[in-house]
This record gives structure tokens, sequence and C-alpha cells, in this order.
């Protein structure tokens, strides 16, 4: 870990010297830090990481020097790839499009050197930053059943929607582009309930918990990819053993849910990976009925 992270505490930490930053924040930061560092942390890695964030927090635009010096200066990829993702969300630039929310997942090769080399030569000027969700206005004001659970499931997903950061729109149930909308449908052929639940209210990588394990709903930016392995390979070339008519729509830690896209408003199917041939049994009367299990 680079020395730039190894010594911040109270005392030596020089962004606190400066005049603009006011005794307030100076004490919030001590306070804040010396309570976390009597608890303990995990290790010298956690540690590193939780003090950028804490510093982007505390001092945001003051803190761009601090970030850049850790981003080019630090050996451990979790570190620079946290104050990389603090310094998009502080400045508003895009150096975190499409990479996963968490940085704790990114590479060192996603963090974008000529980028921010391009950024600082400017002057560190502000970016666009990103534009929130577009959100059918049934999800806060419902008039029919379907409405309802609708809103009632997005009831649920919004202690996990994330809205001081805008670079994904995780667990949010979104109006999709008409383009990709249509894509999806034509694509698939689907029709009747699911179809409008996806024209309205496509999920983002949203994730309900029930009975203790974790079911992730598709929507129509990622149910193609999310094919793969079901009906079709990595080359996108049908699979043995998987019904043309079954589309995949949901899974429960890999396990299948099922629409038939042939039906106008097919039943849910369920059924079980890993034992050999697909055995897919009833698990819903409606994609309605699905909803409903899920928004309780």
């Amino acid at each position: 870990m680079a020395n730039i992270i190894r010594n911040v505490d109270f005392e030596n930490f020089e962004y606190y010297k400066k005049d603009e930053l006011s005794d307030k924040l100076k004490k919030r930061y001590y306070e804040e830090y010396a309570k976390r560092k009597a608890n303990g942390f995990r290790n010298a890695r956690y540690e590193g990481y939780w003090i950028v964030s804490l510093v982007a927090k505390l001092v945001k635009k003051d803190a761009y020097e601090f970030l850049i010096d850790v981003i080019e200066s630090d050996d451990i990829v979790e570190i620079r790839s946290n104050a990389m993702k603090n310094l998009a969300m502080v400045s508003k630039q895009q150096f975190d499009r499409n990479l996963p929310k968490d940085p704790g997942h990114w590479k060192h090769t996603d963090i974008r050197i000529s980028e921010l080399d391009e950024w600082i030569g400017k002057g560190c000027p502000d970016g666009p930053g990103y534009t929130p969700p577009t959100l059918d206005g049934a999800l806060f004001n419902p008039t029919n059943k379907f409405e309802k659970l609708v809103s009632k499931l997005n009831d649920k997903l919004k202690k996990d929607q994330d809205t001081s950061d805008y670079s994904s729109y995780n667990n949010f149930l979104v109006v999709p582009s008409e383009e990709k909308f249509k894509e999806i449908i034509g694509k698939y052929n689907i029709k009747g309930a699911y179809s409008e639940f996806l024209k309205r209210f496509s999920p983002c990588k949203a994730t309900i918990v029930k009975g203790g394990y974790e079911i992730l709903l598709y929507g129509v930016d990622d149910i193609a990819e999310n094919q793969v392995g079901y009906a079709v390979d990595h080359n996108n070339s049908a699979l043995d053993g998987w019904p043309d008519n079954y589309l995949v729509i949901a899974d429960k830690f890999a396990d299948p849910y099922c629409i038939d896209i042939t039906k106008e408003d097919s039943k849910v199917f369920y059924a079980k990976h890993g034992e050999g041939e697909w055995k897919f049994k009833k698990a819903y009367n409606s994609f309605v009925d699905f909803l409903e299990y899920l928004a309780k």
C-alpha cells in the first residue's frame, strides 16, 4: 500500500491544513476515523479503501489531489479503483461508465489512466454526470392490480436503490428505450403481461430475496445475455435439451424461471440446474402470479 494511504491520520493529513476546510470538518474526519480505527480494520487493504471513501465524502473537490495521487501511486487494485470511483462521483466525470458499481470488482485495466491524464490536462473540469432513470408514474400512483403489484415490488427494491450514483440503475424498474424494447420483444416474440412489464418497468439487475435466496429479475438490457448457459452457448448456438419456446426471465442461483413465448400469458416454469437434464415444473399460473409472489 502506498505511503499516501498508510500515513493518513488526523495529525499529518496535509489536506486538512488547508484554510478552506473548517474545524468542524476536521473534527468529523478525526472522530469517524478514530472510531473506526479503535474498532479495528480487517486489514490494511480495507483501511485504505475506507479512508479513500471518507476523504472524498468529506472534502469533495478538495480531495482531487489526494485521489489522483492514490490512483497513480497505489499498487492495490481495490484502493486505486475506489479512488477512481470516488473521483468520478465528485467530478461528475464518467470514469466509471459501464463498470460494476462496486469498485471492489474492478481490475487494474478498468482504471482509465489516459482519460484521467487528459482531464487533468484540461484543468479538472466538471463532467456531465449521469441522468436519473426514467420511471413510470404508476410506481408511485398505481391504479390497477397489475400496477399495484409492481409498485409493491418497487417498494421492496428501494432499500437497494442508490440515488447518489446513477452510473448504473441497479434495482430500479425503468422505462427502457423504445428501440431496445422493440428489439427484445421482436427477437423473443414476447406478449401479454410480461411485455407490458418490460415496456414500463424493465428491471435493472433487480434482486429480490425470498426464503433466504436471491432471485435476479432480467430486463430488456440483459435478458438476451442471460439466455447463455440455458438456451444458447457463448457463441449463441442452441444448446441441446432446452425447449425452443422457453425464455428465461429470472433465476434463483442459476435455477431458471421461464415463460412459454408461444402463449399470450404463459405460466411461469421453474427448473433446477446441474441435474443432467432440465426437469421443468409449473411454479406459477401466470407472470402476474409470479409478480405477486415477488412483491409479498
